[in-house]
């Protein structure tokens, strides 16, 4: 049975990992990298370079059966897919191809957004020689990075714009207090229900008239779906946000042979890598049960654990409750890592 799957991240480079364990599957993972990157500790890299090493792994160094092909996506049909450079005709499909971080600038001079471990650096370079950072976006990865530059930088006049009246507001209410408390103590300027809409030398203009002064801006807000590749199918398989629709097995709604994975699914849930590494179980099994002629499996989302880190040591743990403090939060973050890290090997 031929298996494409596109996309690898944890979702995609988990699925291709685990089918090289089934036999009579010949697996194709397409992606335009040649090598995997563990997202979430992306902020870190921001203020040691080196610690990219940690967490990028080449694909071929994991993936011993599985063929690799770097190159862009072109389109996908329901029975091939294009590439730049060749045609692939497929059985099954998984597409686990993430989402984009877009700015919503015209002018994007020493605007940067944390995607990947060159970003990481160019930002690296650049926090060092900047007085005043702006940070537009108050999510997880706008916090952790500002937790990052109150730790690490404490003398930098830093400022954090967020569109909504609270940090992390998807999560707890004590979990936002907590983050807010932190940040003012730490003499960071935070401005709420407003948002960046212009760049004009440096001076960030926002919607509500305010003028930021700032020699570095790290984009953390907003994220786009944006599955280019698919537009020969139906409106019905797409979300109003361009998410793709997948019914209770992870498939996409009106396609048996098309499983979708990881962030560019339309399930309403935290995107984080527990739940790609969740997808990734249920796909696995239901190409397993495809095979054998079983009953589909059935994915259930719920409640799992999330650790925030501000700093090295010091973050927050969600799980029901919210649990913050020093240390336990930034070692299990480590730990956390590490073990999706293991898996791949």
């Amino acid at each position: 049975m031929k298996v494409i799957i596109l996309g690898g991240g944890f979702c995609g480079a988990l699925i291709a990992k685990k089918l090289e364990r089934i036999n009579n599957i010949s697996a194709t993972l397409i992606d335009k990298k040649s090598y995997f990157e563990y997202q979430p500790s992306l902020h870190k890299a921001i203020f040691k370079p080196s610690y990219i090493t940690k967490i990028r792994k080449e694909y071929s160094s994991f993936l011993k059966s599985t063929n690799i092909i770097v190159e862009k996506i072109k389109t996908v049909t329901k029975k091939y897919i294009e590439t730049t450079n060749r045609k692939i005709s497929f059985d099954l499909l998984v597409i686990s191809t993430g989402i984009d971080y877009p700015i919503f600038l015209k002018n994007k001079k020493n605007v940067h957004i944390l995607k990947n471990g060159y970003e990481a650096f160019e930002i690296s370079k650049k926090i060092k020689k900047s007085s005043s950072i702006l940070i537009v976006g108050g999510g997880v990865i706008g916090t952790e990075v500002a937790g990052e530059i109150v730790e690490k930088f404490p003398n930098k006049n830093l400022t954090i714009i967020h569109s909504q009246n609270k940090f992390l507001n998807r999560l707890p209410q004590d979990a936002s207090d907590y983050v807010l408390n932190y940040f003012i103590k730490n003499g960071v300027e935070i401005i709420f229900e407003d948002k960046v809409i212009e760049n004009k030398k440096g001076v960030f203009i926002t919607k509500n008239g305010r003028r930021i002064n700032a020699e570095l801006c790290i984009w953390c807000a907003g994220i786009k779906n944006n599955p280019y590749f698919m537009k020969n199918f139906s409106e019905l398989c797409f979300s109003e946000r361009n998410a793709l629709n997948v019914n209770d097995f992870l498939q996409l709604k009106g396609f048996k042979n098309i499983f979708i994975g990881g962030d560019i699914t339309n399930i309403f849930e935290e995107k984080t890598a527990r739940k790609s590494e969740l997808h990734a179980k249920i796909i696995v099994k239901n190409i397993k049960n495809i095979i054998n002629k079983k009953t589909l499996k059935t994915y259930r989302t719920g409640t799992s654990p999330m650790v925030i880190s501000l700093g090295d040591f010091r973050g927050i743990i969600i799980y029901k409750y919210v649990f913050p403090g020093l240390f336990i939060p930034g070692i299990l973050k480590r730990l956390i890592q590490w073990w999706f890290i293991r898996i791949l090997k």
